[in-house]
């Protein structure tokens, strides 16, 4: 097996798609998505000499920052020599759990004095991030502390006037410029946009142009009316588009539950969506309990609001249409509790990077508690329950366990969690000239110790990234060897392949560490069809079986990576993150695609992709069941994958993936639509309205006309409820048409059992249910525009889990953590305090609260230092008939192919399992055999079943062993088992 998609670097395509909806959490988190006002129609700000004041009493807490007295910050900006920097734009961002979406969407910005001055008023007494910009600069944010202790944020308390919040920019910047416009494409002025540390607004023909840092850039864009938009590009290189969709809103009342119903003011009520849940709004109800949620894109929500005394769920999903508002909601809030305490650092500080996660498996309920700006921890809403605990405090030692907060009758307040400072690791990142490297990130890593498989570890410790010194510390370490890897997800370039071990004694810290990263050369090349049409911004990677990079191509096809290792790299190029790899003129999807690029050290490299064309168009109109057109539906086109290896309806199930990340295509007031650019292939067109309804229509060619139809959706509902006949509390439902790949998941709370899920496409859904007192899993069907009602599910009881774990020799294997989770749902049993779910030193393991039926058991490190395990997870069908299930010994195959090696490659694909198939009988098919390849010269033929590798079973619930048996060195010879009888000894060769 190749190692392609596991090799070092700056991420596969699933890690970088990963990234990528982590920068949009992040932006969420951070604040930087908000609408600002800009500095022109503030108002330049006078510099006023004053000096940090504060109160001389810390005043009350206030739950709500937003009734607090405000702060102001104040500082210069300059340039990188140091000097000041005039008309520098400065912007002050939040997302401050405490506030609302509304308080947060305008962050607050000035421009600086002629003497680089500024000084911002009005904020929050919240957590900020203060960010800089100015033509001909990379942006700038705050900084503040050194190692461990450097941050990016500061925190704000009433009246507080922090002065000396100063920052320096960065050289390298470039402009980039692009358009925000309607559906329509109508231009959309006053359109914030964000990119990265940097604010701009768009002029009244909707253009906008911004000053940030060279590279791959993701772009937000807000508008009042609209739901936000985004679009990745290259900078400089890329004419930015950004369409925003007109916002649906959702509007409703919160009340107490039972006789009165009275309103409850200052319940915090988040828009829970049904599908993608990335970026959730909020808002926070007033005196007569009443709320507002703005900017939401077309979609399935649920309303969950959370008071201090109160916890309250909508029964059923709203669904809103385009620009649609809501009809007003009523949530019944019940009875509920707050939590709330502090953690405490060694000698009695607070700490300001962590959070506190509270969780009762019995009951299968969580909350988790991020560090407010004035360092409580804080949770609302908590229902009743013991609780175990679980603290992350950044550069600190959590104890090895917390005593249990048991909430009964009313809030638990004044906790005290304590974390001590333990040891660190200091040093300095350098490129190969010695030069220190800045803004890389750093984890240690614990190697295993089998001989202390349970003892209380930090296992996986990150750090701040570098300063401009190229320094670093990763603190928070108990004593043990450490594996030190540097990663540069801010800045695609070359690390080392293989990490700096670190031993850190006891009493003491590892200083003086240098890391060194790899010299490096240069690839440019260019992305063009067959006629020498530039494929604008595809996605470019580079990959050497070691090292892997991506890059994103500008408008005229060309691309750059500036920091290889050297090696033998293959390039080649996608259309979108989770598009198939672009094929050359002529070649199918199982042929090898790009082209071979020698990089050496100090040497720019070229290179020259030809791909087929992507300049293809598709027509049509979306009409509803009576033939009448969709003025409403957005429409979406995957290329279908000729593979021999793919399963029925692939493109189907491929496209969904990648919705988030394409422009919107809407139909016209006649239901018709064009979709343009689209690739040489065939391909599955889905036409879906996001508020309900959905059309697909397979195996399209380029230049057809197309007709879609969608049927009017129903509604599926039924009970739920425990074995013995009670109702649980709360519970999740996750709904899956596995052909189609269409999903839907929904929480109820005190609903007696019942359930609806709203809107629902025909089609054969699996139903997966998850509650504290089990799991269950039924089918049901939708016919177009009919209701599926009476679907009754009875929960199978949680169960314990013991067994052993051993290596495919079956020798015990120790310090492995054991997890049961039931696919579909979120249900997944948690380790206890006592650390059983990890195995012994005679593999031994014991998992509690585990879901029975079809599950999955995962075993995998406790630490990713180098461990000679990958993570492992195999199908089980775990009976509810017994409270205690002793498993068969799991075997888990030991790496055969180590950091910073390359794999071989047998060159065969195997055929993908088909929807719905029962893991616990696959079969492994082979699909395709590559001329020339080892496994073409050993014989192996298409069709034919591999039951055993080097002698171990891969049938069936074993067919998780072949990819760790089949990863190995070039040279190594396997020998595998067929199901006609035969054994063929297959050499693995070289990857292409």
């Amino acid at each position: 097996m190749s190692k392609d998609e596991t090799a070092r670097g700056s991420g596969p395509v699933w890690l970088v798609v990963a990234g990528l909806a982590g920068a949009a959490f992040w932006w969420w988190r951070s604040g930087a998505e908000s609408a600002a006002v800009p500095a022109a129609e503030q108002g330049e700000q006078q510099v006023q000499a004053i000096a940090t004041s504060l109160p001389e009493a810390r005043p009350e807490l206030v739950l709500n920052p937003r009734f607090a007295e405000r702060a102001t910050v104040a500082g210069i900006v300059r340039d990188p020599q140091g000097q000041p920097v005039a008309g520098a734009q400065v912007c002050a961002t939040t997302s401050a759990n405490e506030l609302a979406s509304k308080d947060m969407e305008r962050p607050s910005c000035t421009k600086t004095e002629r003497d680089g001055h500024y000084r911002i008023e009005g904020l929050f007494p919240v957590r900020y991030a203060i960010l800089a910009s100015a033509a001909g600069f990379a942006p700038g944010k705050y900084y503040q502390g050194e190692g461990a202790a450097r941050r990016s944020w500061i925190d704000l308390r009433p009246k507080m006037e922090a002065l000396g919040v100063d920052i320096t920019l960065e050289d390298g910047g470039v402009e980039i410029h692009g358009f925000v416009k309607d559906l329509s494409g109508g231009p959309i002025e006053g359109a914030q946009v964000t990119a990265g540390a940097t604010f701009a607004w768009t002029a009244a023909d909707g253009s906008f142009s911004a000053w940030v840092a060279e590279g791959s850039v993701w772009i937000v864009a807000n508008a009042d009316g609209y739901a936000r938009g985004h679009e990745e590009g290259l900078a400089p290189g890329h004419e930015f588009e950004l369409f925003l969709t007109p916002e649906a809103v959702l509007v409703g009342k919160v009340v107490r539950a039972g006789e009165g119903g009275g309103p409850i003011e200052g319940a915090q009520v988040i828009a829970v969506s049904g599908g993608w849940g990335f970026m959730p709004k909020s808002a926070y109800t007033d005196a007569n309990g009443e709320f507002r949620i703005e900017g939401l894109e077309p979609g399935a929500y649920k309303a969950r609001a959370e008071a201090d005394d109160a916890l309250g769920v909508a029964k059923e999903q709203v669904i809103l249409g385009l620009g649609e508002t809501s009809d007003p909601i009523l949530i019944e809030a019940h009875p509920a509790f707050t939590v709330e305490g502090k953690i405490v650092t060694e000698g009695g500080g607070s700490c300001d990077n962590g959070n506190v996660s509270l969780a009762d498996p019995a009951q299968g309920r969580e909350a988790w508690m991020p560090i407010e700006s004035d360092g409580t921890v804080r949770k609302r809403g908590v229902l009743p329950g013991d609780y175990q605990v679980h603290v992350r405090c950044r550069g600190f030692v959590s104890a090895e366990r917390y005593e249990r907060v048991k909430v009964v009758d009313k809030s638990v307040t004044g906790l005290r969690w304590d974390v001590s400072k333990g040891q660190s690791i200091r040093g300095v990142v350098v490129d190969a000239s010695g030069k220190p490297v800045p803004k890389m990130n750093l984890e240690a890593s614990l190697k295993p110790d089998p001989s202390r498989a349970r003892a209380h570890q930090t296992a996986n410790v990150w750090g701040p990234e570098t300063d401009a010194q190229g320094r670093f510390e990763l603190a928070g370490l108990l004593p043990g060897t450490y594996d030190v890897s540097v990663n540069s997800w801010g800045q695609p370039r070359a690390t080392p392949a293989t990490p700096t071990v670190v031993e850190v004694p006891k009493g003491k810290d590892a200083t003086g560490v240098r890391i060194e990263l790899p010299a490096t050369g240069e690839v440019r090349g260019s992305v063009r069809d067959s006629k020498g049409q530039p494929i604008a911004a595809a996605k470019i990677g580079a990959n050497d079986g070691v090292h892997w990079q991506f890059a994103t191509a500008a408008d005229d096809g060309s691309f750059h990576f500036k920091n290889l290792a050297s090696g033998d790299y293959r390039i080649t190029a996608r259309m979108g993150w989770f598009g198939e790899t672009m094929r050359a003129p002529g070649t199918s999807d199982d042929d090898v695609q790009g082209e071979r690029v020698e990089v050496r050290e100090g040497k720019v490299a070229t290179v020259k992709l030809v791909v087929e064309s992507a300049s293809g168009r598709i027509t049509g109109v979306v009409r509803d069941e009576d033939g009448g057109p969709v003025a409403d539906a957005f429409v979406e086109a995957t290329r279908e994958s000729e593979s021999a290896a793919s399963s029925a309806g692939a493109g189907m199930r491929q496209g969904r993936w990648g919705e988030f990340f394409e422009k919107p295509n809407l139909t016209d007031q006649d239901g018709k639509f064009t979709l343009e650019r689209l690739e040489t292939g065939k391909h599955t067109l889905r036409a879906h309205r996001k508020g309900g309804g959905e059309a697909i229509v397979e195996h399209v060619a380029l230049g057809s006309e197309v007709v879609l139809t969608i049927a009017s959706p129903g509604r599926m509902s039924g009970t739920v409820n425990v074995r013995g006949g009670a109702a649980p509390e709360e519970f999740t439902i996750v709904v899956l048409d596995e052909a189609t790949g269409y999903q839907r998941h929904d929480n109820f709370f005190r609903t007696g059992g019942a359930w609806s899920v709203p809107d629902l496409p025909a089609g054969n859904y699996k139903v997966s249910v998850t509650a504290g007192g089990g799991t269950a899993e039924v089918h049901a069907t939708m016919a177009a525009g009919k209701d599926t009602s009476g679907v009754r599910i009875e929960l199978a009881p949680k169960v314990t889990v013991r067994g052993t774990v051993v290596d495919t020799d079956g020798k015990p294997i120790a310090g492995l953590e054991v997890s049961v989770s039931a696919p579909g749902t979120w249900s997944s049993s948690r380790g206890d305090e006592d650390k059983r779910h990890v195995t012994d030193e005679q593999g031994r393991y014991e998992v509690t609260n585990a879901p029975s039926g079809k599950v999955q058991v995962n075993v995998y490190p406790r630490s990713w230092g180098n461990s000679e395990y990958s993570y492992t997870s195999m199908p089980v069908m775990l009976s509810a008939d017994a409270s205690e299930t002793e498993l068969a010994p799991i075997k888990v195959a030991r790496k055969r192919v180590k950091d910073g090696e390359k794999s071989g490659e047998l060159g065969i694909k195997l055929k993908e399992p088909e929807p719905g198939a029962d893991p616990l009988t696959r079969q492994l098919i082979v699909a395709y055999v590559r001329p020339g390849s080892a496994a073409a010269l050993a014989g192996l033929q298409i069709g034919d079943v591999i039951v055993s590798v080097d002698g171990q079973d891969v049938t069936g619930a074993n067919a998780y062993l072949y990819h760790g048996l089949t990863e190995v060195l070039e040279g190594t010879a396997l020998t595998l088992g067929l199901a006609n009888g035969k054994s063929l000894s297959v050499t693995a060769g070289k990857a292409p």
